[in-house]
Parts: C-alpha cells; sequence; structure tokens
C-alpha cells in the first residue's frame, strides 16, 4: 500500500496517460538505501552509445545518445547538455526538486520518506486510467560532490525494497541513473544526463523508445527552466531541509 496522501486518487485521461508514466520512470523529477551504499549507476559498466539526436531550442543546445547495445525491455538514454550556473547550483536545484512534496492534476504523487545528509528517499505512485495498472516506486536519491575536481553527481535508483508489498493490481517500476555536473568555465557547466527504466506493461518497443528520448530531453528542459527561474529571482535557493548546504568549494 502507498503512503498516505492528504487527498484521494486522481484518474488522469488516456492521453496523458503513458506520458506521466515515462516521465515517472525517467526523471523520478525529476531521482535504495541496501543497494546505494555502492554508485548508483546505468550498470556495471558505462555502456557504449550512438548519437541519436542533436538539437537546439531558444539558444539551448542539447544532444541525445542512445544505448548502443540496449537491454531488452531497458532501454539506456544519454544527454548531454550545458548550463549557465555553477555544478553546486545545478546540483542544489535539481535536488531540491527530485525530492519535493507534490501532488498534481496529472495523478501524480511523491512522498519524501527520509532525508538523508546526502541524499533521500521518495515515493511516487500514479493514477492511471483503468485499462492501466497503476505504478509506483521508491527511490534513494544521493548528492555526491568532489572537492577537487567540483564535479557534482547525483544519481539515483530504485528501492522498492523500502516499500510495503503492492496493492493489487499495481505495477513497481524500476529505474536507475545520474546526472553528473562539471564546471565549465568560466561560470557553466557541463551535464550529462543518464537514464535507464522499466515502465512494465506492455508498450510497443518503438512507441516507449520515442516517448522515453522525449522525456530523457524534457528532463533537461526542465532542469534549465528551474536555473533561469533561479537566476531571475537573485536568491540562493536553500538545499532541501535537513541537508548540509555543500561548501561553495568547486562551485
Amino acid at each position: 500500500m502507498p503512503p498516505n496522501y492528504r487527498n484521494g486518487p486522481r484518474r488522469i485521461s488516456n492521453r496523458s496517460a503513458m506520458r506521466v508514466l515515462l516521465a515517472l520512470a525517467l526523471s523520478v523529477s525529476h531521482a535504495g538505501l541496501a543497494r546505494a551504499e555502492s554508485e548508483p549507476t546505468t550498470g556495471q559498466q558505462e555502456p557504449s552509445w550512438d548519437l541519436a539526436l542533436s538539437s537546439a531550442d531558444d539558444g539551448f543546445e542539447w544532444t541525445v545518445y542512445e544505448e548502443a547495445q540496449p537491454m531488452p525491455g531497458r532501454p539506456a538514454f544519454r544527454v548531454e547538455a550545458r548550463f549557465e550556473a555553477p555544478p553546486g547550483i545545478a546540483a542544489d536545484t535539481l535536488m531540491a526538486s527530485m525530492s519535493k512534496e507534490t501532488e498534481t492534476t496529472s495523478g501524480e504523487r511523491r512522498k519524501l520518506l527520509e532525508r538523508t545528509p546526502d541524499g533521500a528517499l521518495v515515493h511516487t505512485y500514479i493514477d492511471l486510467p483503468f485499462m492501466f495498472s497503476d505504478r509506483e516506486l521508491a527511490i534513494r536519491i544521493r548528492h555526491t560532490p568532489d572537492r577537487e575536481t567540483g564535479i557534482h553527481r547525483i544519481s539515483w535508483r530504485d528501492a522498492n525494497e523500502n516499500l510495503s508489498p503492492p496493492e493489487d493490481g499495481v505495477l513497481r517500476l524500476t529505474t536507475e541513473g545520474y546526472w553528473e555536473f562539471r564546471p565549465l568555465a568560466p561560470h557553466g557547466t557541463q551535464a550529462v544526463y543518464v537514464t535507464r527504466a522499466e515502465i512494465g506493461g506492455s508498450l510497443p518497443k518503438a512507441v516507449g523508445d520515442r516517448l522515453m528520448r522525449g522525456q530523457a530531453v524534457d528532463s533537461v528542459k526542465r532542469l534549465r527552466r528551474l536555473l533561469a527561474e533561479r537566476q531571475r529571482m537573485n536568491v540562493a535557493a536553500p538545499p532541501p531541509e535537513g541537508l548540509a548546504p555543500q561548501s561553495s568549494e568547486g562551485r
């Protein structure tokens, strides 16, 4: 059973069901303790990548790569982009977004289960239309800064072992991935976003791959918007409650 939320279930339309589901699997937007002691990545070894798409929108450029030898049912994507913000700011902004509790009109509900000094455990539940099974997952998010290189890494992996047994008809998602933010002179960031997800259920491979590739790009664009909003406010957004602020060193 999912954790208690303030409001009851919110069913969403067929049109947006798969889009919301893929957004959950990829972004966890936006990101397990038993498995997070080792660095969560998209596998034990970094895969080989093939160029899939290079594009730009309003002066913002990004490049998408697909796994050269994808795992059946669990494709991986890599997106590279540059942000006009230091790595530490980018990482703090992303961490705050991924661990924020929320209930949306699209049926997604996110609850913070645990705060740790370097991350969080988050549960997400999505109510889908009757022809789809509801989905849920817990993820362990970890922020690892390197003081010497100035590189910040945010990694995540499903941590469903922290949940009670699922209700009948509810599917558990699996996902893993990371963001890596490298310093780019004079005050920017070279960002790499890598994600792998298995959404469960039946979906044609071509359709799923196309939607997942689009959601990976949307995740990068979303972070760019958050950074732009933060810059406009000209306020250093505080880290999530309970997280020690990162040193300005390496930012």
